[in-house]
Order: structure tokens, then sequence, then C-alpha cells
């Protein structure tokens, strides 16, 4: 055989078994979707499909590094890369994780409706395209900055821009404040929102949580990031050099960054005690 070739068929193997693919699957085997996998503290990873597959290149990457799976609703897992890539076979066991809910009698009179965050959807600030791989699967977040106890009723983003020609999917969460970043999710479900076009009213989409019984005590964090299979452009209105705000965000499982001078229409509506 030509040299030539077989250094292209060998190179073409090693680069081959940098590539892992897989299914993530709950206890009862059934695929998860819009799991987050990838490495943790690198922009490097991917999100499940609704057959729960993924893809992720691992091509010179330190193999002590540690491969995470995360979505809401399940624990988290965690396997160094060296010890996941011997197994051979990637399909991965989620299993359902339990987070106790409060059963609190609201007294009436004692709560009063709140909304908390961003609402301007005059001025573009950020968002997601479709053409855009670097950045589809960038997770946004603000602070609330909050001292009494509240129960969250709904999620609003306000939009700038929408060009969307099929339903698109969005994922929320609600992270308690780890320092001045967001932290561990306090909810036991994925809090998934599924838009058309006709769907957007005043340029604002909302994701009615008021049945999942989410309360709150402290500072909280409410992100949002788009679905493995966006397509088209969404973009939020913003507050630019609001100097008191700041943004967060992040790809995969890359580290936490801030943003100072600025925060993306996000905001909640909330029943809070008095």
């Amino acid at each position: 055989m030509n040299l030539k070739y077989l250094f292209i068929l060998l190179t073409a193997a090693n680069l081959s078994g940098q590539r892992i693919s897989g299914t993530i699957f709950s206890e009862k085997h059934l695929p998860v979707a819009d799991a987050r996998i990838g490495i943790e503290n690198e922009d490097i990873g991917n999100i499940t499909d609704k057959e729960g597959k993924y893809l992720i290149d691992i091509t010179g990457l330190d193999k002590n590094r540690i491969l995470k799976v995360d979505v809401n609703g399940y624990e988290s897992f965690q396997m160094k890369v060296a010890d996941f890539e011997a197994l051979h076979q990637y399909d991965i066991s989620l299993n359902k994780k339990l987070i106790e809910i409060q059963n609190v009698n609201i007294i009436p009179k004692k709560y009063v409706s709140k909304n908390f965050g961003t609402r301007n959807s005059k001025r573009g600030y950020c968002g997601y395209d479709s053409e855009d791989l670097k950045k589809i699967f960038r997770e946004y977040a603000i602070k609330i900055k909050n001292s009494r106890k509240l129960k969250l009723k709904k999620i609003n983003l306000n939009l700038s821009f929408f060009a969307i020609e099929k339903p698109v999917t969005l994922i929320f969460d609600i992270q308690q404040s780890a320092g001045d970043f967001p932290g561990e999710s306090v909810v036991n479900e994925t809090l998934k929102l599924t838009i058309a076009k006709e769907n957007i009213r005043d340029n604002t989409i909302s994701l009615d949580v008021n049945d999942k019984s989410i309360w709150l005590n402290g500072d909280f964090f409410v992100s949002v990031r788009a679905s493995e299979d966006f397509k088209g452009k969404l973009f939020l209105g913003g507050n630019i050099f609001a100097f008191s705000k700041n943004t967060y965000y992040r790809n995969y499982f890359g580290e936490w960054k801030k943003f100072s001078a600025g925060e993306p229409s996000i905001n909640v509506d909330v029943l809070v005690e008095k």
C-alpha cells in the first residue's frame, strides 16, 4: 500500500477514535432529550437530541479531565475522560433525582405579586442564531436579589427580534446562588417551552411554572438556553450600560462568566411575602 494513503487511513482512524457517540437513557431505558454532556470547565460538549443521542469530540483533550452529564430531574453523571473512553460503549443511564417540594399554605393578604428582572425589547442585547454555531448552545442567566420567601409563577423573555419558520424550544432553569454565580438547580424537571411565531405576543414569551411549586428564600438565578434542534433567530432585548446589572453566560460546562454593565430581558412574576 502507498505510504501516503496508509498515513491518511491511520490518521482518520485516530481522529475517529476521539469522537465519542452514544445515547443517554433514564432508569426506565427511555431516551433523555436536551441533556447537556461535556467536559467540566470547558466549552466542549453537545446536547442530546430527541432520541437521547449525542456526539462529542475529545481530540487532544487531557484524559484526566472530567466528563459530565447534566439535565434537570436526574442525578448528575461524572467520570474521568480516560475511564469513560476505556468503556468502549458510551450509552449512559441516569438516575432520577428526588427534590423535596415544600408544602406551603398561602395566607390571604400575606403575599403580593411582583415582577423582578429586566423588561426591555427596544434594543437587541443577546440571543440565538442557528448559523452561529459558537453561540447556539450558550446559556444566559440573570441574578435576582431576594431576601424574602417567594413563589415563582412565570418566567418571561422580552424579544427585540425573531425569525423562526418552525416551532423552537427553549430550556429554562432556576439555580441557587453559589457566591456571585449560578449554582445547583432547584427544580426537579426540565422546564421547556416550545413556541411558534404566532405564540409570540407583543414581543414577549412566557413559561407558566405556577404549578411547579418553586419556592425560594434567598438570591437565585434564572437561565435560558436553546434546544439542540433550534433553527432560526431569536434575540432578547436588554438594558445596556446598566452598571448595576450583570449578564451571566456559559457554553456547555464552561465556567460561568460575567459581563458587567448590562442585563438581558429575562424577568419573573412571583408571589412574594410582605
